[in-house]
């Protein structure tokens, strides 16, 4: 479903925000630090502080939705994911340098718009909880002509 070139757009190292909803529809929503499109391209892992993911894992109990907005904001390329919440674990050691490798390079953005490191140096970003999720949907989000439109 997630095309390669997709793929590697998702990895490089992005603004990622995660949402739910709980069941008065009130949203809660999050900052990620990294994501992993699986082999299979139908799943993903979003990589998010333990804290961050305690009110949306007690929504994905109940309503399994998720959506997931990614940007570089150099370029305000942008997409959205939606799907359904597979399950949660902790991240595994071997992950923390991909974690790692995605947020400087999500740092190293904002700093080309003029956000200095000393603003991004102090996140804290391990450990991180996982949640894998099934990419139901794609749609383009970066502004334009084509924003909203599904993405094949």
């Amino acid at each position: 479903m997630i095309p390669d070139e997709l793929s590697v757009f998702l990895e490089s190292g992005l603004s990622i925000v995660v949402a739910t909803r709980d069941g008065e529809l009130q949203p809660n929503g999050a900052v990620a630090w990294a994501l992993s499109v699986h082999d299979d391209r139908a799943h993903v892992s979003v990589f998010l502080h333990p804290d961050a993911a305690k009110e949306m894992l007690e929504n994905l109990g109940s309503y399994p939705q998720i959506a997931l907005d990614l940007d570089l904001p150099t370029s305000h390329r942008a997409c959205q994911l939606k799907g359904l919440f597979v399950s949660a674990r902790k991240a595994r050691a071997p992950e923390r340098a991909e974690v790692e490798r995605q947020l400087e390079a999500f740092s190293a953005d904002l700093a080309a718009i003029g956000i200095p490191r000393a603003l991004t140096a102090g996140w804290s970003s391990w450990p991180c909880t996982v949640l894998k999720v099934r990419v139901t949907d794609l749609f383009e989000q970066t502004p334009g002509p084509g924003a909203g439109d599904r993405l094949p």
